[in-house]
């Protein structure tokens, strides 16, 4: 995303989650541009479609890899970049699913899972099965503790419930 991110003429804010520097993963041996504005499918699924960004893509794809435990198939996509949002990978996933979680670090009001809810119910409503749900953090002044920090913000866990409360699987 940085290399994209310096092409662009555009003014890019460019955020990084510092809890996120000690995750390792695979990186290819040559040169590859991560494209602005394209989400990518970490898990592909048929049941429902969770949604994250940032740290809370790992949390998604964390909850995807449990539900599948349970022999849900959960389609995990990461954001990877909010502006341009990639509304078509959500709507083509959204019309597969019919289901959709919203997973998001920050509050419920005020925060960007908000618009991407919107977004899928203005493109797919006549697909969904229920209302977009959203795992968002809790609405309570960030904490800078460590632990008083895992309190509130989402875990996979929060997002089993969410999925199991609001669409019974």
């Amino acid at each position: 995303l940085l290399r994209a991110s310096r092409k662009d003429l555009n003014p890019i804010v460019f955020a990084e989650h510092s809890m996120l520097y000690g995750t390792r993963g695979e990186v290819p041996e040559e040169y590859f541009e991560v494209p602005l504005g394209k989400a990518v499918v970490r898990r592909p699924g048929k049941d429902v479609t969770i949604i994250g960004y940032s740290r809370m893509a790992h949390i998604a794809e964390e909850a995807g890899n449990r539900l599948a435990e349970k022999g849900v198939d959960a389609e995990v996509i990461d954001l990877r970049s909010l502006r341009p949002l990639d509304t078509e990978t959500l709507v083509e996933s959204v019309k597969k699913t019919n289901r959709a979680v919203v997973v998001e670090e920050a509050w419920k009001f005020g925060g960007f899972s908000g618009e991407i809810a919107s977004v899928i119910q203005e493109e797919a409503f006549d697909y969904l099965d229920g209302p977009v749900a959203r795992v968002n953090g809790l609405d309570v002044p960030a904490p800078y503790n460590g632990t008083l920090e895992a309190a509130t913000i989402p875990t996979a866990q929060r997002v089993l419930d969410t999925i199991e409360e609001k669409f019974g699987i």
